[in-house]
């Protein structure tokens, strides 16, 4: 029943990536093969998982939440979202079923548009990373105000300051993250803020998104995601690759 609910998805949201790249996005590299586009799943899986065994209540909040996959994901899971970013992307309009998504967009990047205490859980995807050295702090001071006493807030794909892949973007000047995390550095912030760290992993020592390449070579690769997911699960548990993985992801919890 999962593989089925997994294989119904994934090829949705691949075909949600190539509607968008169709239409004219550039930043779509992220859903258009199936390796790149399980990532979006496997979080889904992950929050619902936790959600659920530690009786959270309340909504979730996709922060910074771009196209929207990681919200349908989550609503098709029957969890309550709220979506919101900064940035309003045209191309949505094009891509089904994303087109049809929720999503609040900010007026004040720094200032959530919600009372206190609302939310059960708060989820960062890709987003922590891009706020800006000089407005973490204030954004992580947001995330903690909207959270419940005891909610959580899941980090993910939060660039990894040792990452291999991040050293050839940043030789060959194409790196988007200029901002990046050690696990140090990340649960510091987190205790500044009145979120404990419960859990803490690495991930993506295998490459996912394949940018730049071929849409036939994405699929072919993609055909061995299942494999691809077991392999990484193994080189970023252990060192030496654990070092060196893509990135690292955790979950805190508001104390």
């Amino acid at each position: 029943m999962i593989k089925t609910q997994h294989s119904v998805e994934l090829g949705a949201l691949v075909n949600m990536g190539c509607l968008g790249a169709a239409a004219g996005a550039t930043d779509m590299a992220h859903l258009d093969g199936p390796a790149a586009a399980f990532n979006y799943i496997r979080i889904a899986d992950l929050v619902e998982s936790e959600c659920k065994s530690l009786g959270v209540s309340g909504p979730l909040l996709d922060w910074g939440c771009g196209y929207g996959q990681v919200s349908w994901l989550l609503k098709r899971r029957g969890l309550s979202v709220f979506s919101c970013d900064v940035e309003e992307r045209p191309v949505r309009n094009s891509i089904e079923p994303l087109k049809d998504m929720d999503i609040r967009y900010l007026q004040d990047p720094l200032r959530l548009p919600y009372e206190s205490g609302t939310f059960g859980g708060v989820l960062s995807v890709g987003v922590l990373e891009h706020v800006g050295v000089e407005n973490v702090e204030a954004s992580l001071e947001e995330v903690r105000r909207v959270l419940r006493p005891g909610g959580l807030f899941f980090v993910f794909m939060l660039p990894n300051k040792f990452s291999w892949a991040e050293f050839i973007a940043d030789v060959r000047g194409v790196s988007v993250h200029p901002d990046k995390y050690t696990f140090r550095r990340a649960s510091r912030l987190m205790g500044e803020h009145s979120l404990r760290v419960r859990r803490k992993w690495r991930r993506n020592v295998l490459p996912r998104n394949l940018t730049g390449l071929s849409h036939r070579i994405k699929m072919a690769y993609g055909r061995y995601y299942r494999q691809i997911e077991w392999m990484d699960s193994v080189l970023a548990t252990f060192p030496p690759t654990s070092v060196f993985s893509g990135v690292v992801e955790l979950i805190a919890q508001k104390v």
